[in-house]
């Protein structure tokens, strides 16, 4: 969308990047690309059609040139905004075809990867423990990589060949990719559920909508206190209480009415 004094504003969702520098190029623009993610920020300069600088930073990590183009071919959503006439700082690119020529084969190389769109996203070994039967050399790779977040790992040099090494280690199970959850406990009233079966708590359907809202990935609930993580399930008209099963029941000894401390967790 073109606002005033010509600046135009967007999403990556639906104007791709690679498409949009191609329509500044085409269209001979002068000036600033913002793109801001909530996990990044990206700027790439135009001078009269050509492309003369591009950057991207988190925190106190940034590629400059070729390689923030790369990385900034493969966010799928993001707002954008182009501000006429900026200039830039300096100069990391030269312009000429060579520029919507990276982004084409940038763009194919990110077609091919399955990465999550949200790069805040924190890496972690899986909890099944299926990284034993790994070779060496891939075990290297992952303790190099566990525990940080998606957009760190991208944000080096070669960021290309890193997305690809985060897909192959992602597919093949041996990382997981979830969200950081930082959400306050709440203590609920234990309330007795009859029926067979063991291993998940209730919770009322709109605290669960909430979390869920909130994390916008699968997740499960730690019983503060007690040490002890279930599965967790919506049930109707039951605020500010926490169901257990019977068999469950005996096992934690809890009882009706006893107060628990809960917080989801992925």
């Amino acid at each position: 969308m073109l606002g005033e004094r010509g600046v135009l504003e967007g999403n990556l969702a639906e104007f791709p990047f690679a498409s949009l520098v191609g329509a500044l190029m085409s269209a001979g623009r002068t000036g600033r690309l913002l793109v801001q993610a909530p996990f990044l920020e990206g700027e790439v300069y135009l001078k009269g059609g050509q492309v003369v600088h591009a950057r991207v930073a988190a925190s106190d990590k940034a590629l400059e040139g070729e390689e923030a183009l790369d990385l900034l071919a493969g966010l799928k959503k993001a707002p954008f905004r182009f501000l006429p006439e900026e200039v830039p700082p300096r100069t990391t690119l030269l312009g000429g075809l060579t520029v919507p020529v990276r982004l084409a084969e940038a763009g194919k190389a990110w077609e091919g990867l399955s990465l999550p769109p949200d790069w805040s996203y924190r890496l972690r070994l899986p909890q099944s423990g299926a990284v034993k039967d790994l070779p060496a050399e891939t075990l290297k790779v992952l303790a190099q990589v566990e525990g940080k977040r998606v957009v760190e790992v991208l944000l080096q040099p070669a960021p290309l060949r890193l997305a690809r090494i985060l897909h192959t280690l992602l597919q093949m199970g041996a990382l997981e990719a979830v969200p950081e959850v930082d959400l306050p406990p709440v203590a609920l009233l234990v309330l007795p559920i009859y029926g067979p079966g063991s291993g998940t708590a209730y919770v009322d359907e709109a605290l669960y909508a909430e979390w869920a809202r909130a994390i916008r990935h699968g997740f499960r609930l730690r019983l503060k206190g007690l040490n002890q993580v279930l599965e967790v399930r919506p049930r109707p008209n039951i605020p500010g209480r926490l169901g257990f099963l019977e068999e469950d029941l005996k096992r934690l000894r809890l009882r009706r009415g006893d107060r628990v401390e809960v917080v989801p967790e992925v």
